[in-house]
């Protein structure tokens, strides 16, 4: 008997569990052996993480700053966060991308990361089968995230981003995950987005919103890179915003309550995706009880709350961190869609997180490509010219040829290199096309 046909012992639900949680993994972590660096120059260039490291090294002073913790936090808290922490995190949110908005504290839960968060929130809200329209192109490890463990059905619905009213188009994507057996318990959109670093303007957020209540299905917003907005002529608006504002006045208002959650944490505006510090801002009581009991699967470890509670609580240092991570964000993106335009290289205008959606569909010679030649392209970056994204495919691009570059994870000497070496494999799948 082979080694692969030995009995596993483990339960039917393991199967999920040891898929990868994205194609292009495998790839990543090779390349992190053999990195580029001014004194490596022929390193692989790994654009592919959705991580800010552009400003770990203030994160980590701070930090340091407010290391001490008292003898209690030692013992059982409350598994949905210290008072310390949720005050503390309800006091910034009002301070920066959720200004106007009364947040309390009593409303937030504190979990070990944003995946910890959609883990548990999904357990509390679907049905495994139940379907969740996500606006494509999305962050890849969603469909990890929600199948994983709660068995719940991704299904990507491509949105024209320059309609106001998304009503339509949600509907026709309903009805169709209906006839599928599939029937629909939320929408869920990172805005800003992941992968374009675009943003919904308040006519689309106000669509969505509207379309949960009248369904009286669930609305998730993940605003995980609602500070890092580095484009100051653009603003950000929370769905908190439209839940203090405008939901008033919207059919099925009363249940907003019950039905519209936030999620956010400080994995991206934060630098610190290691901390695993994820929360949820909801008004839904029955939710917020369930999590009393099950957050203790999913609970951040106490002296590390307690000293990002004093951390966030050193007014001046959060307002002038936050200002210089936009700075180093805005920066970085400068340097690579120069980069782009000198090449010639189509993109999406992005305002806001740390990546951009680029258009390679030029490789592909002038005629549509397929699947099949994305794949061929981004292994043509990868294996050849050492430089690592992250394929649409994975993201559920609407065609062939658009690929995420995540520019905050590398150092950003490396940004020109990269650049060329993504304009030197188009060029070459170009040659083989023609």
């Amino acid at each position: 008997m082979s080694a692969s046909s030995q009995p596993s012992f483990l339960s039917s639900r393991v199967v999920n569990a040891q898929k990868p949680p994205l194609p292009y993994w495998p790839m990543f972590f090779e390349a992190q052996s053999n990195l580029w660096s001014p004194d490596n120059p022929n390193g692989y260039i790994a654009l592919a993480v959705a991580e800010n490291r552009l400003t770990t090294e203030l994160v980590q002073q701070g930090l340091q700053a407010h290391s001490g913790f008292p003898a209690a936090m030692l013992y059982y808290q409350d598994m949905r966060g210290i008072p310390e922490l949720r005050q503390a995190i309800a006091d910034m949110l009002q301070d920066s991308f959720m200004q106007g908005v009364q947040v309390d504290a009593q409303h937030l839960s504190v979990l070990a990361g944003v995946g910890a968060v959609l883990d548990l929130l999904f357990q509390c809200i679907a049905e495994p089968g139940d379907g969740v329209l996500i606006p494509a192109p999305y962050y890849p490890a969603f469909d990890n995230d929600l199948r994983v463990r709660n068995q719940v059905t991704t299904l990507p619905v491509h949105l024209d981003p320059q309609q106001q009213d998304f009503t339509a188009a949600l509907d026709a994507a309903a009805e169709a995950a209906e006839l599928a057996g599939h029937p629909v318990s939320a929408l869920m959109f990172t805005h800003p987005s992941n992968p374009q670093g675009t943003l919904f303007s308040r006519q689309q957020l106000a669509s969505m919103i509207q379309w949960c209540l009248r369904r009286k299905v669930h609305c998730i917003s993940d605003e995980v890179y609602a500070n890092s907005v580095f484009d100051e002529s653009q603003q950000f608006v929370s769905a908190a915003h439209l839940l203090q504002q405008e939901v008033r006045s919207m059919e099925g208002s009363q249940h907003a309550g019950d039905l519209v959650h936030i999620v956010f944490g400080f994995s991206k505006d934060f630098c610190a995706s290691g901390l695993r510090v994820g929360c949820l801002l909801t008004k839904n009581a029955g939710l917020n009880k369930a999590l009393d009991n099950i957050a203790y699967f999913n609970s951040t470890p106490c002296p590390l709350q307690w000293s990002l509670s004093q951390l966030l609580s050193d007014k001046q240092w959060l307002q002038d961190y936050l200002q210089e991570n936009r700075r180093r964000l805005r920066e970085a993106y400068t340097s690579v869609t120069s980069g782009l335009d000198a090449a010639d290289i189509p993109y999406t205008a992005a305002p806001a997180g740390m990546f951009l959606w680029v258009d390679l569909r030029a490789a592909f010679g002038g005629t549509p490509g397929t699947w099949e030649d994305e794949a061929a392209l981004w292994r043509c970056m990868a294996q050849q010219h050492r430089v690592v994204l992250t394929p649409g495919a994975a993201c559920h691009a609407a065609e062939p040829g658009w690929f995420r570059v995540c520019y905050a994870w590398t150092p950003p000497g490396s940004l020109a290199a990269a650049v060329s070496r993504i304009a030197a494999a188009v060029k070459q799948m170009q040659a083989s096309a023609s």
